[in-house]
């Protein structure tokens, strides 16, 4: 729990001084280079942190004897390919965490050099609105969500063709990523009091009804015979909501957001797509308060909406209230306790109902050094594994299992039981 506390600090301070305006991109360059560095440290040395770790743990591992699995698996063919490579090479599954961090946090480390006015914000803002914990959960889904991160630049360009590309690119890793062929036009809408009225209005009906809407959906994929347990009343994502504050927290961002929005229109165009992801972001996740496996479309929103914004938006009220109050100093203090209260919020409550599964913080170093001790207190003892006889991989038990720890014994337990625990 401290290295997490400390994370935001140890990432800020570097930030506050390198970002200035004398420092120039050489100063960005270093800074965002040391961000990418601190978070993929974090995120590659954890050890069974996370609430997909060990599927993902599992799967790998599992690969490793039987990698004809990947004809016949239904999880999507970029991922499997991945892992496979990885698999021919390194043993060790520590190794494809490794990488997966590696990727996630240069690709958002260049976004942020790229795209934030603020890169020090943005950053610490990556880590406190939860896009860090995301990071080390739904590995198919966010390597889709970074694919999309970069294929919104074509929005911008208008360029619809190379981000229809991009886009099917992303369903190589997560098919969820089809969703987002329409939004190229629905975000290029520039968000105002009237269209935000009737966009939650919308939302609310969406909630009321929303068993009636999965029917249609899930009428449509019997109908073409296609398969997703998330879409029946077995799976817990689908009859069980996401915690509230995830709602709350950015719905309270939202509103911090859009109430300096024509200051932020007029800093960059770019601001009013990233109002639109930011509007999107509050809808999934409102729906996935009834519906939790709806919030994970939030996933490719959450970065350009938060990150792209907020630096913008702290600048444009800091202006609005040294216009008020005619003290500089003051109006940022006033700005800066609201945002740093905002994100405490979300942040603390992430922490405290440890979502998705990344607290409390345990590195394989860790690990490592308590068997070392452990060695020379007993150097007689001695453990070893053994390779499966046959595939354990199944699309019914992808989900849901633990691991003892101890002996090395894999016990399938039920879903619901699993979750329930």
């Amino acid at each position: 729990m401290l290295l997490y506390i400390i994370l935001p600090v140890i990432i800020f301070i570097p930030g506050a001084i390198l970002c200035r305006e004398k420092f120039g991109k050489i100063g960005r360059a270093i800074f965002c280079a040391y961000f990418g560095i601190v978070v993929c440290t974090v995120a590659a040395m954890r050890l069974n942190v996370g609430t997909d770790y060990i599927a993902y743990r599992r799967i790998y591992e599992d690969m490793l004897f039987h990698p004809e699995w990947m004809n016949s698996s239904r999880l999507e063919k970029g991922y499997y390919l991945t892992q496979y490579f990885l698999s021919e090479r390194f043993p060790d599954f520590r190794v494809m965490f490794a990488v997966w961090a590696f990727m996630f946090s240069a690709a958002v480390a260049i976004w942020i050099y790229k795209n934030s006015t603020r890169p020090e914000i943005s950053s610490v803002a990556f880590v406190m609105y939860g896009m860090f914990f995301y990071s080390m959960n739904f590995l198919r889904q966010y390597t889709a969500a970074v694919i999309i991160l970069y294929a919104f630049e074509n929005i911008k360009k208008k360029d619809f063709l190379r981000y229809l590309v991009m886009v099917l690119f992303a369903t190589c890793f997560h098919w969820s990523a089809i969703i987002m062929i329409p939004f190229y036009f629905i975000l290029q809408i520039k968000l105002q009091p009237i269209l935000l009225t009737i966009y939650f209005v919308l939302a609310g009906l969406v909630l009321v009804f929303s068993w009636d809407v999965i029917e249609v959906i899930r009428a449509f994929y019997e109908k073409y015979e296609m398969t997703s347990s998330y879409l029946y009343e077995t799976s817990a994502e689908m009859t069980m909501g996401t915690y509230l504050f995830y709602a709350i927290g950015y719905i309270i961002l939202f509103a911090l957001i859009f109430a300096f929005r024509k200051k932020t229109y007029e800093k960059s165009p770019d601001n009013c797509f990233y109002m639109s992801c930011m509007l999107f972001v509050v809808l999934f996740e409102f729906w996935g308060a009834k519906h939790a496996i709806i919030s994970r479309f939030a996933l490719f929103f959450v970065i350009p909406g938060v990150l792209g914004l907020l630096p913008d938006t702290i600048n444009a009220a800091c202006e609005f209230l040294s216009e008020k109050i005619k003290q500089k100093a003051a109006a940022k203090a006033i700005v800066y306790a609201a945002v740093l209260c905002s994100a405490c919020y979300f942040y603390g409550e992430l922490m405290v109902n440890n979502g998705n599964g990344c607290t409390p913080y345990f590195s394989w170093y860790s690990l490592y050094k308590e068997n070392q001790e452990a060695a020379q207190e007993e150097p007689e003892q001695i453990v070893t594994t053994t390779a499966p006889d046959e595939t354990t991989v199944t699309d019914d038990d992808y989900e849901g299992y633990i691991e003892d720890d101890e002996d090395f014994e894999i016990v399938y337990v039920d879903e619901d039981e699993f979750w329930g625990s």
